[in-house]
Formats: C-alpha cells, sequence, structure tokens
C-alpha cells in the first residue's frame, strides 16, 4: 500500500513576538475548515501558549517526544468544537516553569531521542485513525535544539520576521547557521507590517529588494531562502486583541480570535490564505 502523502511546515523565528503562534494556528484551523486533515504540534517548549488558545485535555506532548507515553494520548481533536469540515489534531507543550526549566537543559542524549520520536511522528500521523494531510510545527525562537529537530523532521521551513533591523539581520545570521548543515527549503515572511506602510507600490518593491539583498549577503551561493512576502497589520487588529484582553482581566473565560475562523474577510486572514499554495508548494 502507498503511504499517504504529508505535507510538513516548520514556523521559526529569531525571537519572540513576532506573531509565529498565530500564524501555526490560523493556518491550521483554515486547512482543517476547507476539509483537509491537519494536526498541529506545539514544538515550543521554552514558551509554551497554544493552552492560551484552546483548553488542553490531552498528555503533553514532551511526554511522548521523551518516550514515556503514546502519541495518541497526546493529541487532542477541535474538529467538532470549532466545527470544521476537516480535522484538527492538536498536541501541546508543557507550560509547567519546572517542565520548560528542565527540558530546555536536556543533555545531547535526550535531545536525540526527541529528535527521533519527533520524526516517528510523521510516520504515525499517515497511518489510520489520522491519515493527515498537513502537519504544521510551531517551534521555540532561536537557535536552539526543538529549531534544528523541526527543521528535520519537516519538508519546508518558514521564518517569521519583523521589519526591524534587529530581527531582520538576526533572522538572516540564524539561518545562515541553519541552513549551512541542513539545506532545507526555506521561507521568509514579514508579519505585523503597518497596512498603510505597504500601500505604496514603489516603497513595498523597494523594501522587498533589499531585505532579499541581506539575505543573500549573509547566506551562501548554494543556500535558496525565498522571500514570501508581507501580512499587513491595521487598528482593527490591534482593538480586537485589546478587547479581548480586556474581558480576561474582568474575569470572562480567556479566549483569543482565529481570524480565518471567525474574521475570514480581514486583511491579515485573506492574507495568509492566498499564502498557502506557496507554503506548500501546492
Amino acid at each position: 500500500m502507498t503511504p499517504r502523502s504529508l505535507k510538513s511546515l516548520s514556523i521559526l523565528s529569531h525571537k519572540g513576538g513576532v506573531g509565529k503562534t498565530s500564524i501555526a494556528i490560523n493556518l491550521a484551523t483554515y486547512l482543517a475548515k476547507e476539509g483537509m486533515r491537519v494536526c498541529l504540534l506545539e514544538n515550543d517548549f521554552h514558551g509554551p501558549s497554544l493552552n492560551t488558545w484552546w483548553k488542553p485535555e490531552v498528555v503533553w506532548l514532551n511526554e511522548y517526544l521523551l518516550g514515556t507515553t503514546s502519541i495518541e494520548n497526546c493529541l487532542q481533536d477541535f474538529s467538532s468544537e470549532l466545527r470544521l469540515s476537516g480535522k484538527l489534531y492538536v498536541g501541546f507543550a508543557d507550560p509547567n516553569p519546572e517542565t520548560i526549566k528542565k527540558i530546555i537543559s536536556i543533555n545531547e542524549k535526550t535531545s536525540m531521542t526527541i529528535l527521533k520520536n519527533l520524526i516517528k511522528i510523521k510516520n504515525l500521523l499517515k497511518q489510520h485513525p489520522y491519515e493527515i494531510d498537513y502537519m504544521i510545527i510551531d517551534c521555540s525562537p532561536g537557535i536552539g535544539y526543538s529549531a534544528i529537530n523541526a527543521m528535520l523532521a519537516t519538508n519546508t521551513s518558514l521564518f517569521i520576521v519583523k521589519l526591524s533591523n534587529a530581527d531582520i539581520i538576526g533572522t538572516s545570521r540564524l539561518m545562515k547557521g541553519l541552513l549551512k548543515q541542513l539545506k532545507k527549503r526555506t521561507l521568509v515572511l514579514a508579519n505585523l507590517i503597518p497596512k498603510d506602510a505597504i500601500n505604496d507600490k514603489y516603497k513595498k518593491t523597494r523594501a522587498q529588494q533589499l531585505i532579499e539583498q541581506n539575505f543573500k549577503q549573509d547566506l551562501e551561493k548554494d543556500l535558496v531562502v525565498e522571500f514570501l512576502g508581507w501580512i499587513p497589520t491595521d487598528d482593527k487588529l490591534s482593538h480586537i486583541e485589546f478587547e479581548k484582553a480586556l474581558e480576561t482581566l474582568n474575569g470572562q473565560e480567556p479566549s483569543r480570535i482565529i481570524y480565518t475562523l471567525d474574521q475570514p474577510k480581514h486583511i491579515f486572514a485573506t492574507t495568509l490564505i492566498d499564502l498557502i499554495p506557496k507554503l506548500f508548494n501546492d
């Protein structure tokens, strides 16, 4: 029997706060809404945050990666709760401070165990009952073992950047170190760009040229990186996030907006959806 085709994407960043997890969640949810079978894995062990979007009721993914439980105990199906046409399975990283402290100080042997089990997940997800079409891994910021493991376990790596000198330069240098060894298909996407700033066609084209030039300078000739473009933001997005934060502070159950599901006509959602064929080579 021919193994099921599974497309896989790791989402990385030089530093936190660039919208990496939000992009991972919005991509995964949209694909499942469109009838695909999707698995979203949280590989961010330094600052897990998927639990602020959904309430985990399964064993932490850490336990599977460390070899103490099976993968079926760690995947939660949100398809019915979100009324999705397809399937969305989510694996959560443990946010407990003691667990975070333990897992970020592991030795090389344990890191290899985690890598082996992460790669093994792909084969398990191709099989019944999952039969996954898309696997998306949300990684820790920086160049730690979890980022390297995720790149090794996926077909494509997507780096999220903000348009600042520190992030653009830091990301290109980070990628140079990683890609020199891994040589993976690598994409770059600029997030949280003010909508008005890229309405000027000349300014937008010139900025893109400068970003691409910066990556080419830092990377060797045989390392190819594709700059996908921009995800704009606007005041509406900021106001929605602010109002949700106020609701939580007032004692309501914490909740987050999934734009591709709840605000599908928002520019963040429409731009991200348009990028999906490039992200997965569809």
